[in-house]
């Protein structure tokens, strides 16, 4: 009986160790099963253009139809931000590697201008009070010889000083000194004394005196007007020899290390197909504090009379450095006033990517030399540039457009700024006619007439040609000479595609600039469509926060959204 009993607890207890391993084992794995669900029920879903959305599945984004992504920001630092593999194929998005390399024979390129060569330049004066009857040198352009006849003036003085002469002439014999003294007075008028003998032949004082001339040159300042009345030592016009002229361009602070006074430098002007050889002549020792830079001076033999003074020329300079040197791809480089920056790929392995602001040096060829803010190694971003900025901005992460700066660590973001472009003169003003005339130009791709926007941009050139760019920094010219390129191609195709092409270059420098105003009449938002250009994106300017999309017009014309607002 105790065997038989003995038997049943052997089975049994055989029986508890196997369910404990079959079952317990099970419901472990079902315990750890749950927890996989769990995780995986936890991670989110977002689109890298649209980062508002966010879904619990997998899927496809609402609003323009991308794959959804897992959002993984919580393993991103602050300002990184990650796009998909297809957003990288889309907008063709293309990274290098920077690194040292040597730099030989490259060309460093100035924009200047003609101007007057002030060691040629004459001023003529007048050398007794008086009111000008007659003006024979009136307009500017008008050359002058010396001794030429410029005109009359009636002197009370100089009658004075005739009559005087004649009254000391009728008692010559006995008072000879004064009548020496009287005619000496004439003659340091410049009266000649062919005028003095006449004076006494005819025993009448002149009314008008001849004005002569005592330089000669182009007249390039007319001062003077008939009827006027003016002192002695009053300027009547300026002059200038223009057989030699000077070339004057502007360097910034950081090309000055690769030029000195007789250096070679090659000119070219739109108004001639040859090139000019000339050397540097002089540098200027103090920088304007106003524009950054440094007045760069060449002399030009101009016997020739083909280069006028306020001709545009671009001078280029052959830069010889040995030394090793970082240097990018210009179109790496985004600028934003005084800041240029770059965004760099920080893992070659994942899409991520992050802005970081660098300092150029000399421009060499198509790469900047980079002083500081990359290193040797580092992956950047050389296509695509304006498509990863818009990226970073629909993200809220540090971007051109950000009126926020941040650290590159897990720190908090503080507030800061963004350097502003300087602007001279009536610079504002005229840009901001062009702004309206911009608008209506978006206006017209909104409403898919091309005609219209022909005529809009034809009109939007015309302002921006008022505006004179020699003042302005180079960050001022880049977009603005990008800005009237494009509107120049637009005017001259009725083809509403090609049209909406040039736009968003053409945006983007009108963003630019604008974003650089304070203190509007109206805000001004900068909008941004995902899908434009083939899925790569595209900024504009509008007066009202409601889009309206001119890249697509009616096919979809609320896609977008606003990004910035500038007031």
């Amino acid at each position: 009986m105790i065997k038989k009993y003995g038997t049943y607890l052997a089975v049994l207890a055989v029986g508890l160790v196997l369910g404990y391993f079959i079952f317990g084992n099970s419901g472990n794995h079902a315990e750890q099963h749950g927890h996989e669900v769990t995780s995986e029920n936890s991670v989110m879903w977002t689109c890298s253009m649209h980062t508002q959305i966010m879904l619990p599945e997998k899927g496809s984004c609402p609003l323009c139809g991308m794959d959804l992504i897992p959002s993984e920001t919580s393993t991103m630092v602050t300002n990184q931000f990650k796009m998909s593999e297809e957003a990288l194929a889309l907008a063709n998005i293309e990274t290098i590697t920077v690194g040292m390399g040597e730099l030989q024979n490259n060309q460093l390129t100035l924009s200047g201008k003609i101007t007057a060569n002030e060691k040629t330049n004459g001023i003529q004066t007048t050398v007794f009070d008086g009111r000008i009857e007659k003006l024979n040198v009136n307009y500017v352009g008008q050359y002058v010889k010396k001794g030429q006849q410029l005109g009359y003036i009636y002197s009370p003085d100089l009658y004075l000083a005739q009559d005087k002469l004649l009254t000391s002439a009728s008692y010559k014999d006995s008072h000879q000194k004064l009548y020496d003294a009287a005619r000496n007075t004439l003659g340091l008028w410049k009266m000649t004394d062919e005028q003095i003998n006449e004076v006494l032949r005819t025993k009448k004082p002149m009314m008008k005196f001849p004005i002569y001339s005592d330089v000669s040159g182009t007249v390039t300042e007319v001062l003077a007007t008939e009827g006027n009345w003016y002192k002695v030592g009053d300027p009547l016009y300026k002059v200038s020899n223009l057989y030699t002229v000077w070339a004057v361009f502007d360097a910034y602070e950081n090309q000055l290390t690769a030029l000195k006074q007789g250096q070679n430098i090659t000119i070219v002007s739109n108004a001639f197909n040859d090139e000019l050889q000339a050397k540097i002549s002089f540098i200027e020792p103090v920088l304007n504090d106003a524009l950054r830079t440094v007045s760069v001076r060449v002399t030009l033999n101009n016997k020739d009379q083909l280069l006028k003074p306020g001709m545009f020329v671009q001078g280029q300079v052959e830069v010889v450095d040995d030394e090793q040197a970082l240097t990018v791809p210009k179109s790496a480089v985004l600028w934003t006033g005084k800041r240029s920056l770059v965004y760099i790929k920080p893992n070659p392995d994942l899409p991520v990517f992050e802005m970081t602001e660098v300092t150029l040096g000399n421009a060499i060829g198509n790469s900047y030399v980079i002083l500081s803010g990359l290193s040797n190694g580092d992956e950047v971003v050389v296509n695509g540039t304006f498509t990863v900025d818009a990226a970073a901005q629909l993200q809220g992460k540090k971007s051109m457009m950000s009126n926020k700066m941040s650290v590159k660590t897990d720190e908090v973001m503080m507030d800061g700024h963004t350097d502003a472009m300087h602007f001279k003169g009536d610079f504002i003003n005229k840009f901001t006619k062009a702004i309206h005339v911009y608008i209506d130009l978006k206006d017209a791709l909104v409403a898919t007439n091309a005609d219209k926007s022909m005529e809009k941009a034809k009109v939007l050139l015309s302002q921006l040609n008022e505006i004179d760019n020699t003042m302005l920094e180079e960050a001022v010219q880049i977009p603005l000479e990008n800005i009237k390129t494009n509107a120049k191609h637009i005017s001259e195709t009725n083809d509403i595609k090609v049209q909406r092409q040039y736009f968003k270059p053409l945006s983007e420098g009108m963003v630019a600039i604008t974003s650089n105003f304070s203190d509007l009449d109206q805000p001004i938002y900068v909008q941004f469509c995902p899908m434009a250009d083939g899925n790569k994106g595209g900024n504009w300017l509008s007066f009202q926060d409601q889009v309206r999309n001119p890249y697509f017009g009616d096919m979809m014309l609320t896609c977008g959204s606003v990004t910035k607002t500038i007031q």
